[in-house]
C-alpha cells in the first residue's frame, strides 16, 4: 500500500519524465534545442541518449529550482520551461494546502 508521501513521489516522478519527454522530442524535431554549456558539441549532436539524458536534467532543475545555468533551453523548451517552472512553483503549496484541509476534517 502506498502511502501519501508515495504517492507524491510518483506524482513528480511523473511530472518530470512527462516535460523531460516534451524537451527530447523539441530537441529532436528542431523546433527546441536544450544545449549543455559543458558537453563536448559530439554528444549534443549525434547522441540521443546524452540529448534523453540532458532533457531530463533540465526538466528535473527546473521544476525543483530556478536551474544552475549549465543547461539553456531555445526555441519553444523556453515556453515549456516557463510552464514547467510555474508548475514547480505553485505544486507544492496546492500540497500544503491539501495536506491542511485533510488534518482538519478529521478533527
Amino acid at each position: 500500500m502506498l502511502t501519501n508521501l508515495g504517492i507524491l513521489a510518483i506524482f513528480y516522478a511523473n511530472v518530470v519524465v512527462t516535460f523531460a519527454f516534451i524537451y527530447f522530442v523539441l530537441d529532436i524535431t528542431g523546433l527546441g534545442a536544450i544545449i549543455d554549456h559543458y558537453s563536448p558539441l559530439p554528444h549534443q549532436d549525434e547522441h540521443w541518449l546524452d540529448r534523453m539524458i540532458n532533457s531530463l536534467y533540465f526538466s528535473v532543475i527546473t521544476l525543483f529550482s530556478v536551474g544552475y545555468g549549465d543547461v539553456t533551453p531555445f526555441g519553444l523548451s523556453r515556453g515549456v520551461a516557463i510552464l514547467q517552472a510555474m508548475f514547480g512553483y505553485i505544486l507544492p503549496a496546492v500540497v500544503v494546502i491539501q495536506y491542511l484541509r485533510m488534518n482538519e476534517s478529521d478533527t
